[in-house]
């Protein structure tokens, strides 16, 4: 051993997880975060990166084991960046998330006297993705991504993905070797019908006319692979069924595009629906605005709930697949707006527009900056569905100064074996 290194190894002791994928331990009075790590563990440890309020480390060895830890099913754990937490028993990684959201909500958000549920969990810990994406390397090789880097990992399958997108991995790789175009990724999307696979394609250039062929071929030679869709510098070609189907209700489905945002969690997904429509408590008198709708996942079941619903996206494609659900159900009691929303809301307030309820389901980067103009709307209730406890404690927090309470949070877990959590926050006034 290098006597200059072993002078920066030091053994630590794991006291939490991180919401992030590092559990943390102290050493000469600073937060040093360890990957792979668990509350618990004693590991050997040194230091690879020093900021002024905590470092970066790097597990060496484990000296003793935290009795949260379990043996990864996945044959790729440590070399796919996908699920850093799982090496940690489920009831853990709840114990973990429902933490993250308080902790953020507490410290971050400097609030307080709110009910806190307990988290609820995925219905399945593995097989409950509905999509995932597979890079393609200059070698035409098919995988995930090495953790903090672009270093490709091949796989055969993906235990987080439903078994029908598994089935398909390895004939998706021979037609990657067989094209000619050049390919950056694939998606491999599941709808909630059975037989209802759609491919989602990204080129990195031009396309090859030849590949027409061979891109048709994959739909012959596979036909429960729907529809494939390809995108590139010279726009967007698809071929058979690209729709896919998403129960969000027993009586509501929709009709969406499958290179649209959908929530991979397809049971997670109706969950957060049901606590959403049991929080929202909407009724006939209802006037409600939605920002960050999508492709409608909660549009159509409100507006059968409420007298009007305003829906604000900014991406086009989603919007067109809102308004086709919508017609497919019947429902003809929501004004689309396809804009920026942050612009939407300052047009809709200079406006003088009222709301009885608003509901916003931002990116991670949550909705900074607007909760003065959600405060003019007058609405009684603000319902904020957050993948991202740290922008959802700022927002929260923000609006408290415009009125605003916080009264409920519900944590979800739609993402097992990561550090990923949903939740749904109610505020009123």
């Amino acid at each position: 051993m290098n006597q200059s290194n072993a002078k920066n190894e030091f053994t630590l002791e794991i006291d939490s997880l991180s919401y992030g994928p590092y559990g943390i331990g102290r050493h000469e009075g600073k937060a040093v975060m360890i990957p792979n790590t668990a509350p618990g563990d004693k590991v050997l440890a040194r230091i690879v990166e020093s900021k002024e309020r905590y470092a970066v480390g790097e597990l060496l060895g484990l000296m003793a084991s935290s009795p949260m830890r379990q043996n990864p099913p996945c044959p790729y754990v440590g070399e796919c960046g996908g699920c850093s937490w799982q090496h940690l028993h489920y009831e853990a990684q709840l114990k973990a998330k429902q933490q993250s959201v308080e902790d953020a909500l507490r410290r971050i958000g400097k609030l307080d006297r709110f009910e806190l549920r307990p988290i609820i969990p995925s219905a399945n810990e593995y097989h409950y993705r509905r999509r995932i994406r597979l890079h393609v390397d200059s070698h035409r090789r098919l995988g995930f991504y090495h953790a903090s880097s672009h270093r490709l990992v091949e796989i055969d399958l993906c235990l987080i993905a439903v078994n029908p997108v598994n089935e398909f991995i390895v004939a998706l790789r021979n037609w990657v070797r067989q094209i000619r175009t050049g390919l950056e990724y694939l998606e491999i999307i599941s709808g909630d019908r059975p037989e209802e696979m759609v491919i989602v394609a990204k080129s990195n250039g031009e396309f090859f006319s030849n590949d027409e062929i061979v891109c048709r071929r994959l739909l012959e030679e596979k036909p429960r692979i729907r529809g494939l869709i390809l995108t590139g510098r010279d726009g967007r070609r698809t071929w058979g069924e690209t729709r896919i189907s998403v129960f969000t209700e027993e009586d509501v489905c929709l009709r969406v595009e499958a290179n649209v945002f959908t929530q991979i969690n397809p049971e997670g997904n109706r969950k957060i629906l049901s606590e959403l429509l049991a929080a929202g408590n909407f009724a006939a008198r209802d006037r409600v605005l939605e920002l960050y709708c999508g492709a409608g996942n909660f549009t159509v079941s409100i507006a059968k709930r409420v007298r009007e619903i305003v829906a604000v996206e900014g991406y086009r494609p989603s919007i067109a697949s809102g308004k086709h659900s919508a017609q497919l159900n019947g429902i003809g009691n929501i004004h689309w707006i396809c804009g920026r929303v942050p612009a939407t809301v300052e047009r809709l307030k200079n406006r003088r527009e009222k709301f009885s309820k608003i509901i916003l389901d931002p990116p991670r980067a949550g909705a900074k900056g607007m909760e003065r103009d959600l405060g003019s709307f007058d609405a009684k209730t603000i319902l904020y569905v957050s993948c991202n406890p740290t922008t959802l404690a700022r927002d929260l927090s923000a609006l408290t100064k415009h009125g605003y309470k916080l009264t409920l949070v519900q944590p979800i877990d739609l993402f097992p074996h990561t550090f990923h959590v949903e939740t749904l926050a109610v505020m009123t006034q």
